[in-house]
């Protein structure tokens, strides 16, 4: 790693790549129609770090990847297209003025003052600068500038920019995540702004940016241009992953000119690989691009979600790029520009440039590796990315995922939670007479808690409370008439029987949410993330729980109370354990998990792990990361008493929870006589 010396007269890089005679040099406007360009300027190398202890974004990143291609015979087959550097007015065609003149006044402080400032706004903005800094940044955006031009003229078939700094992250008021101007937005404005007639000229523009940064500077540029279709695959993570924000969620789709010009694919892992990355393409990259019919592609190519990157944690391996870039170099007539973007590990970075230089001269595809397939995370993301872009591609609609009308156009939408709850309402009246429960205010969902007529009359011996989530939604056969379009599986209304022949009341209380049977993750070291668009339920339900409890349960003259929790409402019940005095009353506790973690007694409430391990029974299903993963082993008593169960389908675990029930409570009540109750309309399944 090469730290620039803190001098006012910066030297060049030692011994930079010996590059002026390299290539054939492509200064007017000669036609090499099929062949690849490339530009690369060891001046460059100059924006180094004035801080001691290097930095990830090094000088020689450029330099080892211009090496390789030298070494591999790739540069003398290529077109050299000059470096020069992007003028005033062209940076000011994305980024406001201020940023130009606040960069240039910087980089002119005494370089003790620079140093200082640098360290400042490393911190603020994982930025730093030098004297050469917006020098080297005017260089690469040029050098992208004049790179798409050529090949948008057709002066080259393609090519690929080994420049920096990066730009990517580089915003129109403000330089961030080591990026000062952004290359490939200016670039792409200055083909979009050409007058009618010139050679270079472009219409429509596509990038695609595989950095495992979302590329949040470029989306914004873009974000209300019809123009250009802004592609993005990235680490997520809920928002946690650099550079920290929502702006690269699956639903955000572009501006209100340009809705569905954004496509963010987010990772919500890391260890995303090859298999990962071409489902994406394939699944929706590629069918969306055709749409569109770009002019140009460019890719904004950041290179560290190669195998082996310090920063990106993902698995993506030079063969993995190569196919990336045949698939794309079969749109816009082959006019496909590479700009790079990050990628901080050298080896990686270089063997990966390689490989994709290597495909644009057309050479061999590496052949794909046997064994691999797309992971649970990665199809789970897709899947979400094509339901968002769905109202806006036609090859991403499906009969099922085709949205509702606006509801300004006045056609009427019912949720399928809204659906469930009344018509599990209607079958429960008409089964057992549970009964809607009364709610002060928005306390609860119509219908979402019932109980049977038993919860409140005296002499009621047992009172069961039931708080789970809804069962999986599944698609039914379209070829097959007499199935129905969309169906629920759901164990719920088996325990409401099994409570009702033991004589118990009961006390149902919905969550509304689908119960987790899947886990987003890759790789053993990398836990197990919510689904990347988990909406914030958990204190809405929490508030349900002690609802339940205080308006209900805690009048009910039952002598003993069962809790029963099935996925998030394990959580709910553990709240209500863990915030009200419930010892004395509640007799047994059965929780039936999903694949979510196990809810913990609290740390501050360790007078409950003696009363929860003797009265509590935890049924897991057989590949929860409990047992899969090795997590939460280190929690001990406050898991309170696990089992694991044979099954892996929750709902099937559910069913087995009556057996633990009855052994907790020992032999089960008689039956009571039921009063039949008066029929009601019982909606089945959504057609």
């Amino acid at each position: 790693m090469t730290t620039a010396p803190p001098s006012s007269s910066l030297p060049p890089p030692a011994t930079p790549p010996v590059d002026t005679q390299e290539g054939i040099a492509l200064a007017a406007p000669r036609s090499f129609a099929h062949a690849t360009g490339f530009v690369y300027d060891a001046r460059m190398m100059m924006h180094a770090t004035l801080a001691d202890d290097g930095h990830p974004e090094q000088p020689q990143r450029i330099a080892r990847i211009f090496e390789m291609l030298q070494r591999h015979g790739c540069i003398d087959r290529m077109v050299r297209i000059p470096a020069r550097e992007a003028l005033r007015h062209e940076v000011e065609s994305v980024h406001q003025p201020q940023l130009w003149d606040r960069f240039e006044s910087i980089v002119k402080l005494p370089v003790d003052q620079l140093k200082a400032y640098s360290n400042d706004l490393e911190i603020s903005s994982s930025l730093y600068l030098n004297m050469h800094s917006t020098y080297c940044a005017r260089l690469a955006c040029g050098s992208v500038m004049d790179m798409c031009s050529a090949v948008a003229a057709g002066r080259v078939r393609n090519g690929i920019a080994i420049v920096r700094p990066p730009g990517h992250h580089a915003e129109p008021d403000s330089g961030t995540g080591f990026c000062l101007y952004n290359n490939v937005a200016v670039a792409v404005q200055h083909l979009l702004d050409r007058p009618p007639g010139a050679a270079d000229r472009v219409q429509r523009v596509l990038i695609l940016d595989w950095d495992v940064h979302h590329g949040n500077g470029t989306q914004r540029a873009f974000w209300n241009d019809p123009r250009v279709l802004y592609v993005s695959l990235h680490r997520y993570e809920n928002g946690t992953f650099y550079p920290g924000t929502h702006y690269g969620h699956y639903d955000q789709v572009g501006g209100p000119q340009a809705l569905g010009t954004s496509v963010n694919v987010p990772w919500p892992c890391a260890g995303m690989n090859d298999a990962d990355y071409l489902h994406a393409f394939q699944r929706c990259i590629m069918p969306i691009a055709y749409e569109f019919s770009p002019d140009l592609v460019i890719i904004s190519a950041g290179f560290d979600a190669a195998v082996g990157d310090i920063l990106g944690g993902c698995l993506v391996s030079p063969t993995g790029y190569a196919h990336m870039t045949h698939q794309l170099a079969s749109l816009a007539r082959g006019k496909l520009v590479v700009a790079l973007e990050g990628g901080y590990t050298l080896d990686a970075i270089a063997s990966s440039a390689l490989a994709v230089t290597q495909t644009l001269l057309g050479d061999p595809l590496p052949p794909w590796p046997t064994g691999l397939s797309c992971s649970m995370a990665g199809a789970d993301t897709v899947a979400r990315v094509v339901r968002a872009q769905a109202p806006y591609w036609a090859c991403m609609r499906q009969s099922l995922d085709y949205p509702p009308a606006p509801k300004e156009a006045g056609v009427a939408t019912w949720a399928t939670d809204e659906l469930y709850l009344d018509a599990r309402a209607a079958r429960l009246w008409a089964n057992h007479q549970m009964m809607p429960l009364p709610a002060v205010g928005d306390a609860l969902l119509r219908n979402q808690a019932l109980c049977t007529p038993s919860t409140m009359m005296p002499g009621t011996q047992t009172l069961l409370v039931f708080v789970h989530d809804m069962g999986t939604w599944h698609i039914g056969d379209p070829d097959d008439p007499q199935q129905p379009a969309l169906f629920l599986a759901d164990a719920a209304d088996d325990m409401i029987q099994w409570a009702h022949t033991r004589g118990f009341a009961c006390l149902d209380l919905c969550t509304t949410q689908s119960v987790s049977v899947r886990m987003l993750r890759n790789g053993e070291r990398d836990k197990a993330l919510p689904r990347p668009d988990a909406k914030p339920v958990k204190t809405t339900l929490e508030a349900q729980a002690l609802y339940i409890w205080d308006h209900v349960c805690a009048l009910s003259p039952a002598q003993q109370i069962v809790f029963l929790g099935f996925g998030s409402g394990c959580d709910a019940l553990m709240h209500i354990i863990a915030n009200r005095v419930v010892q004395d009353r509640v007799k047994a506790v059965v929780q039936v998990m999903g694949l979510q973690p196990i809810p913990l007694v609290p740390k501050q409430r360790q007078e409950l792990k003696a009363w929860y391990l003797e009265h509590s029974l935890v049924l897991c299903p057989c590949d929860h990361p409990l047992y899969t993963w090795n997590e939460q082993q280190a929690s001990g008593k406050r898991l309170g008493r696990v089992q694991r169960a044979l099954e892996s389908n929750p709902m099937q675990v559910l069913l087995r929870a009556k057996d633990a029930l009855d052994t907790l409570l020992g032999a089960p009540t008689a039956p009571p006589t039921a009063t039949p109750a008066p029929p009601a309309p019982v909606v089945t399944s959504a057609s």
